[in-house]
């Protein structure tokens, strides 16, 4: 509990330090917050931005905007605060905060433990599908099984003759889901008789449990309500 008063202490000072100064406060939070993880070590950095060489229709970030708020865990178990100021860059598998117009701060999970970005929780956890580590939203979470959701950026080429509708290329924002149960870690399909599978003996009180609340399987608010439910039988 120290150990948060402290960092939030910190993180506050530092934010209204920058208000007095007239910059950005985030910008001095996020430098305090680089240095926050456990026993001193990094928790992020900044990179600068490149653009392509020719113009890319739609974007490679998952929020609409930049103003969302950021619940920091650490594994040396601090707890930190971001205001207004984060986004999830699908391409690089990472979170992101602006702290310039050509520059961002990179968030590194080595020394996260989670994140929560609009009441939504992120993990960075490794897929034995991608042969490697990647930063996932978490859909639901028992004690028997995990269900995840992996962002990912496609690129549709345009065409550079004017006569065509799309010139440019564009951006394609694509999901995937992971179950993992156990030693096993695999693809998943959001719908009823995968989740009704995975949950064994419970399966017959889901159902009930999903029809008497008017639940979707298809849906990932109700399937957390749906995971929650298990977790408690």
């Amino acid at each position: 509990m120290k150990k948060i008063a402290v960092v939030v202490l910190c993180v506050l000072a530092t934010s209204l330090y920058a208000q007095k100064k007239g910059v950005d406060a985030n910008n001095n939070v996020l430098g305090a917050v680089a240095t926050f993880g456990p026993d001193g070590a990094n928790v992020g950095g900044s990179s600068v931005i490149y653009n392509p060489p020719r113009p890319i229709d739609g974007t490679i970030h998952v929020f609409d905007t930049w103003r969302n708020n950021a619940i920091i865990q650490t594994t040396g178990g601090m707890t930190l605060r971001l205001r207004d100021n984060i986004n999830l860059n699908a391409r690089r598998n990472v979170f992101e905060s602006k702290i310039g117009t050509d520059s961002v701060f990179t968030f590194d999970f080595t020394n996260i433990e989670k994140m929560v970005v609009n009441n939504k929780t992120y993990k960075n956890i490794f897929s034995p599908v991608e042969g490697g580590y990647r930063l996932v939203e978490v859909v639901a979470e028992t004690d028997d099984f995990a269900i995840y959701k992996d962002y990912k950026i496609d690129i549709k080429e345009g065409n550079p003759n004017p006569m065509l509708a799309q010139q440019n290329d564009k951006y394609l924002m694509k999901d995937s889901y992971y179950v993992k149960k156990g030693r096993s870690f695999k693809k998943f399909k959001l719908k009823k008789s995968s989740f009704l599978k995975l949950a064994g003996s419970k399966a017959d009180m889901l159902e009930a449990y999903a029809d008497k609340n008017d639940l979707n399987f298809r849906d990932e608010k109700d399937l957390e309500k749906i995971a929650s439910y298990y977790g408690s039988l």
